[in-house]
């Protein structure tokens, strides 16, 4: 029976990537309809699975090969929905939203091809929480909003956007040195 249940777990963490790998595109749709009320709660959903997979891999004794390539990928899409539908409103440099689109691509490639084990960095984990936490920030629904703060919720989330390129940087550096 263990190993049936380790197998459900497997499977049910690779069924959240897929679902993650599918709802960049409901997010993205919801964005550029203006509803970010809804667009929230979709990247919420979105934040939730990826740390229930990775409970779920956990729980497994880890994750599938296969759950290994999909996860990173359906993170990149997932979060990069949003940070592209950013870049229309020139809020925030073109240069730098190249620099975590570049990042991304390349580590994903290069973590698919390697040779080695590359199982996700303590930093990449960090950058990839700064981007979600950055992307719910700069999305705070008005709905939401609560006035009288130090910053305004929109400013901290393009903070810690900055500080997830900090982090993309530093954890692809690694990455490469590691290999």
């Amino acid at each position: 029976m263990p190993i049936i249940r380790n197998l459900n777990y497997r499977n049910s963490a690779n069924l959240l990537s897929i679902l993650r790998l599918f709802l960049g595109l409901p997010l993205i749709i919801l964005l550029s309809q203006d509803k970010l009320l809804l667009a929230w709660f979709v990247l919420i959903l979105g934040a939730i699975t990826d740390w229930l997979d990775g409970v779920l891999a956990r729980k497994a004794g880890g994750g599938s090969v296969w759950g290994a390539k999909v996860d990173p990928l359906a993170d990149k899409i997932f979060i990069l929905a949003p940070i592209l539908w950013i870049s229309q409103f020139n809020s925030f440099p073109l240069w730098a939203i190249w620099i975590l689109i570049s990042r991304e691509l390349f580590i994903t490639a290069w973590r698919s091809n390697s040779l080695k084990e590359a199982p996700a960095s303590m930093d990449a984990k960090i950058k990839t929480t700064l981007q979600f936490t950055s992307i719910l920030l700069i999305l705070w629904p008005r709905e939401l909003s609560i006035d009288n703060f130090l910053f305004s919720t929109n400013e901290l989330g393009y903070f810690l956007l900055w500080l997830s390129i900090i982090m993309s940087i530093i954890s692809a550096i690694k990455y490469i040195k590691n290999q």
